[in-house]
């Protein structure tokens, strides 16, 4: 019974995991791409908030599940912006204490982007 099970929803969590780690990664990549930009030269307020429509309403996340941190002062040409997006994990496996594995997955999906700022100070 635990066999099929395994066989019938391991995949599924699996995917679930995938799809959201990539979402996170998407969306860094995108917004930092916006924050270098010479327009901006930070990460703005309004491109935090297009980050987490993105992931509520594209991604169904809720919102409350959704940090980020990062570069959000004005930074000139040729240093760097940073920025970390983080959301809740899903769990990845079905039958965690089953197979007697002890260490815990990591409560949330990281992802870190650093780039140059193409930003004209004047």
């Amino acid at each position: 019974m635990y066999i099929l099970l395994l066989l019938l929803f391991q995949p599924i969590l699996h995917d679930i995991y995938s799809t959201r780690a990539n979402a996170v990664e998407m969306v860094l990549d995108s917004a930092i791409q916006k924050a270098a930009n010479a327009d901006n030269g930070r990460f703005t307020p309004e491109i935090i908030d297009e980050m987490r429509y993105t992931l509520e309403h594209t991604f169904l996340l809720d919102g409350a599940d959704i940090r980020f941190t990062g570069t959000t002062i004005l930074t000139p040409r040729g240093e760097y912006i940073e920025g970390t997006l983080s959301v809740k994990s899903t769990p990845r496996w079905l039958f965690h204490s089953m197979f007697g594995s002890q260490d815990r997955e990591p409560p949330q999906i990281v992802r870190y982007a650093k780039q140059m700022s193409e930003a004209m100070v004047r």
